[in-house]
């Protein structure tokens, strides 16, 4: 594996990322860099750790892992989706998702369901005898990069179109639920 195969796998990888942070942020412009931040370093930690969980762990945990990824991580990220399309609809001023990324729950719910596949990479990457530093360093810029950028995207648009963003996010939260779930 040479580095612009571990380019494209950890780009690959934080793909999930960027599409959750950009539809659990669109609270409407009430991000902030540190908000924004702590996003981004719980999804990049979250990633770094199921990396090397992965990485040393071998293949014990592929076998679980392989059995359980495709509904454990759709589960998550289809209840948190519900939650924010329900969240649209009320008549509440706070949403449970898009209003709250700063509960620590939340950012953890939402790390642990994008990161779930980062795990069988890990263990990939050790099966192919790659060298993690390379691979741990790259998933941790692209992830990060990948949070701030949809962070800051889906507050943004959430502060022009309000709710029915918010509602577009839990919506797309479900269907990338439903796609892994049918691909797994």
């Amino acid at each position: 594996m040479d580095i612009l195969d571990i380019i494209l796998l950890t780009l690959s990888l934080s793909i999930d990322n960027f599409a959750v942070s950009a539809a659990s942020s669109c609270g409407g412009g009430k991000a902030g860099r540190a908000q924004s931040a702590k996003a981004a370093l719980s999804f990049s930690l979250t990633g770094l750790i199921f990396l090397s969980a992965g990485y040393y762990g071998g293949g014990k945990l592929l076998k679980f892992i392989s059995s359980w990824d495709h509904i454990i991580g759709p589960l998550i990220l289809f209840y948190l989706g519900a939650k924010m399309v329900k969240g649209a609809f009320s008549k509440r001023d706070d949403s449970p998702v898009c209003r709250n990324m700063n509960s620590l729950k939340v950012l953890l719910a939402l790390a642990v369901a994008t990161n779930i596949d980062v795990l069988a990479a890990g263990v990939s990457i050790a099966a192919l005898e790659v060298k993690i530093m390379a691979v741990a360093l790259f998933l941790f810029l692209f992830v990060n990069s990948a949070v701030l950028i949809g962070f800051g995207l889906g507050a943004k648009l959430g502060g022009r179109l309000g709710d029915k963003t918010e509602a577009a996010g839990g919506a797309v939260l479900i269907l990338l639920s439903l796609k892994i779930f049918l691909e797994g």
